[in-house]
């Protein structure tokens, strides 16, 4: 067999061709950029395309100048027509070995296979194709879909906080709801729940919950040096997770013990007061499955007053503290384990963000862990509307309504696979509680 380059326009797609091969034409595109051309299109001695629809169609979409091809000359017209027809059934009548599939995928690291058509196909055979059986959804699987903009728009979201939230959750006790910055912090705050106190953020319990799923072994522990309100350590508890927040302040921490005898009786998750940059002695130094912290955002909420509060610190010493706290946690990860922070945006005195994304993305690699996923946390606009005109038609400074979670790992990455294996999530009930999750 002879494989030629031939301008493309020589190329000519058999008008008949039985086969409707537009669906493919992306990921085959996607193919010939990632790994070149390996399988020439096959022509007639007429230069009418043969095998390789898609392929030439892709070329096309790719503006590809010229292809190669190989010439069948020893076929007669009617061996032409045969084998343009066989080669397409013959792609059907395969079948995936499920399993094989699956170590197969894993294996693969550095490539994304949903690029090549891979999106969902071991879950899709194993639950059947064409209307056999309900079609798979990634949402039941995981909550919400597995992708980089995590939506808390969504109806699914907002039913889902809702019924997180009727438990009793009152993560705003114990802050004052005149926080400085609180202008600002209105942009990431829940903003539909009629209990909190104004411009107080809140953490979102289905955020929480999420990355436990995602993040965190079958009943595996999490440390959070930045523990703030209680939510992430109530949810992580009712899930079945063993929690330990710290905070500087007391009366937060007495304020999260008190909702979460509210929500969850005697069997609470465990918090401590004190400097967590000194975690290591209040946690006793045992191992955690996970950590899981959402930090101040330099000073875009001042908490206390307290000089050992890096939330009222200037930047160069917050951000020396904060390093120490961040390598000080990531000192009692266990190896092969993750950790998830949720980070943003403040601005200066000068107008100008600090960089705090950045700063924070350096202290985990200065700590030992690499960046493996980030997700950008799009939450309700509320009031941004009404801000957006003054701060942007004025000074052209956009208003966020978006937080970073950015998602660490320190170990092999070969061990994923048989660390995180299964995520089983039960639909919420009709009465909107979350006793079946």
């Amino acid at each position: 067999m002879e494989v030629k380059e031939w301008p493309i326009d020589k190329v000519k797609p058999y008008e008949n061709n039985p086969r409707n091969n537009d669906d493919a034409v992306e990921a085959t595109a996607n193919s010939i950029s990632e790994f070149g051309w390996q399988q020439p299109i096959v022509v007639d001695k007429n230069g009418v395309i043969i095998v390789g629809h898609t392929r030439f169609k892709a070329a096309k979409k790719l503006k590809l100048k010229q292809v190669p091809v190989t010439v069948a000359e020893n076929l007669t017209d009617e061996q032409v027509k045969a084998y343009r027809l066989a080669d397409n059934k013959t792609g059907e009548l395969a079948d995936w070995d499920v399993d094989m599939l699956d170590d197969e995928l894993n294996d693969i690291l550095n490539i994304d296979m949903e690029d090549f058509g891979f999106e969902n196909v071991t879950d899709d055979f194993k639950n059947g194709l064409n209307g056999e059986q309900e079609h798979y959804s990634l949402a039941d699987k995981y909550i919400v879909n597995p992708f980089t903009v995590l939506d808390a728009r969504m109806g699914n979201w907002i039913n889902r906080k809702r019924a997180w939230l009727a438990l009793g959750i009152k993560s705003e006790e114990g802050r004052d709801s005149n926080l400085s910055g609180a202008s600002e912090a209105t942009s990431y705050q829940s903003g539909t729940n009629s209990h909190v106190a104004p411009a107080t953020s809140i953490f979102d319990p289905v955020l929480c919950e999420i990355m436990y799923r995602w993040f965190n072994v079958d009943g595996g522990s999490i440390i959070d040096p930045f523990s703030g309100g209680s939510v992430r350590g109530i949810v992580a508890k009712y899930l079945g997770y063993d929690y330990h927040g710290n905070d500087l302040r007391k009366e937060q921490i007495d304020a999260n013990v008190r909702n979460a005898h509210e929500v969850l009786g005697d069997e609470i998750p465990t918090w401590s007061a004190g400097d967590s940059t000194q975690i290591s002695k209040l946690v006793s130094g045992q191992p955690f499955d996970m950590l899981f912290t959402c930090p101040p955002y330099a000073d875009l909420e001042v908490y206390s007053d307290d000089e050992h509060d890096i939330s009222n610190m200037n930047y160069d010493d917050f951000l020396k503290t904060y390093r120490t706290i961040i390598s000080e946690s990531v000192s009692l990860l266990k190896k092969n384990r993750f950790a998830v922070i949720v980070v943003g945006e403040a601005r200066g005195k000068n107008g100008m963000y600090y960089g705090f994304v950045k700063d924070t993305v350096q202290a985990f690699q200065d700590a030992g862990m690499d960046l493996y996923n980030e997700f950008s946390y799009v939450t309700p606009n509320g009031t941004a509307g009404m801000r957006a005109d003054r701060t942007f038609g004025s000074m052209r400074k956009a208003v966020k309504t978006h937080q970073n979670v950015l998602v660490f790992y320190k170990g092999d990455q070969q061990e994923i696979k048989s660390n995180y294996q299964h995520i089983e999530v039960a639909n919420l009930n009709s009465d909107d509680n979350v006793d079946d999750v």
